[in-house]
């Protein structure tokens, strides 16, 4: 009986080994692919100036951060403990940093589109301290728990439940967060653009209105002198 639960056991784990050398192989090519995409924005805002405006510095952070999150990813978990607890703190600070981006550019459309204000670049310092501060807080936050000594196949799995929750917290929650507001901000945006578009069509089928009726009194006058 216990050669065959034994057998069933390794069984078991030898599969969970193969599945998890899938994850790891998709979330590699993930990571490589966004890699690409952010390492060619960053290229063409740093070769074209005209480019370097401030709706565009936005999005030139964001493939910043993306690309240092992406490289961190790719990297996996390097054997030595403390290696892996400067990669950990990297790749965290930086993927928090890619959502929180994120919210900045919605931010700025919501308060041009919707609001009409034109003020957004005086906002910049604020949105870094925003970003980056947030950042690094729920990245100190994490450390508390973690156990680096013992590193798996990625380095932000710890052992504890305290960790495990921490890393909910302080990953999951600012990654649901902004994809909550920055689903509610676009519906705002895509509303009012919406709107102004009806109202667009609305006054140009008016102007065609009053063009056809001063069309047909100019013919009327013609055919009376006629």
């Amino acid at each position: 009986m216990a050669p065959a639960v034994a057998g069933a056991a390794s069984v078991a784990m030898s599969q969970a080994l193969q599945d998890r050398q899938i994850l790891d192989a998709v979330g590699t090519g993930a990571a490589a692919l966004s890699l690409a995409g952010s390492s060619f924005i960053v290229l063409c805002y740093l070769l074209f100036r005209e480019l370097r405006k401030f709706s565009f510095k936005l999005v030139y952070y964001l493939a910043v951060s993306d690309m240092f999150c992406s490289l961190f990813t790719i990297m996996g978990g390097p054997s030595n403990a403390f290696y892996c607890f400067a990669h950990d703190y990297s790749a965290h600070f930086f993927c928090v940093a890619s959502f929180l981006w994120t919210t900045t550019i919605a931010f700025t459309l919501h308060r041009t589109v919707v609001k009409h204000k034109t003020d957004v670049e005086e906002f910049g310092s604020i949105f870094h301290l925003y970003v980056w501060g947030t950042s690094l807080a729920t990245t100190v936050l994490r450390s508390i728990g973690s156990d680096y000594g013992r590193p798996g196949t990625w380095c932000w799995i710890h052992q504890g439940s305290m960790a495990k929750v921490l890393h909910l917290i302080t990953f999951y929650l600012p990654l649901w967060g902004a994809i909550l507001y920055n689903g509610f901000t676009y519906y705002e945006v895509n509303r009012m653009l919406n709107n102004a578009t009806r109202m667009a069509a609305g006054i140009s089928d008016r102007s065609n209105q009053s063009d056809i009726r001063a069309d047909r009194k100019a013919f009327n006058r013609w055919g009376y002198y006629l």
